[in-house]
């Protein structure tokens, strides 16, 4: 029988009443990270949180049990599966990544997937390495809801802003744009653009251009003057400064 601790229980993992125990305590943890990611109203919460910790530990386990070839089975390499997660669970973290103009959303969901999996592995692998487990977690937790806090209380969240702009391509219509921000003394980060059209007043068709730019405001700046300056610009058709 083989046996190890965990925070001073004695655990067998390879008994039905530890792998039992450890698939409880997957759950727990992957909901924990879950539930903190669902709160915030990101798409992937409590369920996919889940199902990566338990799936991961399930895939562990099993190949924890290939390598040691327990029952008269053939031994294996015990890392082969687990390695796998590594890499396959990119695929899945991916998807939580959108990009909106020149901002992109759900890197720190995609993050929490990625360390789920790892949280899994550990659980799966030794009752032992379930305790670095239960850390990870807590420091998981302690990132993405303390320092969040921390952030916001120093200031330190990105002061970039995402300008949307939809503007007529002739008369070198972003260019004037660019001007613009310039002598505003705004800080450009990037621009990415997308074809479009608008109905002139005889109803006719006109070529536009949507802008998104990403762009750092000045210090001492006047939004109700900037928006006057738009307004009055030839060529813009609409604005939207978040």
């Amino acid at each position: 029988m083989r046996t190890d601790w965990f925070f001073g229980l004695h655990i067998d993992p390879l008994s039905l009443q530890g792998k039992a125990m450890v698939l409880c305590l997957a759950v727990v943890l992957g909901g924990l990270i879950g539930l903190e990611r669902q709160l915030r109203g990101n798409p992937a919460g409590l369920r996919t949180h889940i199902m990566v910790s338990v799936g991961s530990t399930v895939l562990t386990l099993a190949s924890v049990e290939i390598g040691l070839g327990v029952r008269g089975g053939m031994r294996g390499d015990p890392g082969h599966i687990a390695a796998q997660i590594v890499s396959g669970i990119g695929f899945l973290g991916a998807g939580a990544i959108m990009r909106d103009g020149v901002t992109v959303h759900g890197l720190t969901t995609a993050a929490s997937i990625w360390v789920t999996a790892g949280i899994g592995i550990a659980l799966g692998a030794s009752p032992h390495l379930g305790e670095l487990a239960v850390l990870a977690t807590l420091i998981v937790l302690l990132t993405l809801t303390a320092l969040g806090y921390v952030e916001k209380r120093m200031k330190i969240q990105s002061s970039y802003h995402t300008l949307e702009i939809e503007i007529v391509e002739a008369h070198r219509g972003v260019a004037r744009v660019l001007d613009l921000l310039s002598s505003y003394g705004f800080i450009v980060n990037g621009i990415s653009t997308d074809s479009g059209s608008v109905p002139n007043t005889k109803g006719e068709m006109k070529s536009t251009k949507h802008v998104h730019i990403r762009v750092q405001l000045p210090t001492q700046f006047d939004r109700s003057k900037f928006n006057q300056s738009m307004i009055e610009e030839d060529g813009v058709v609409a604005f939207h400064l978040d």
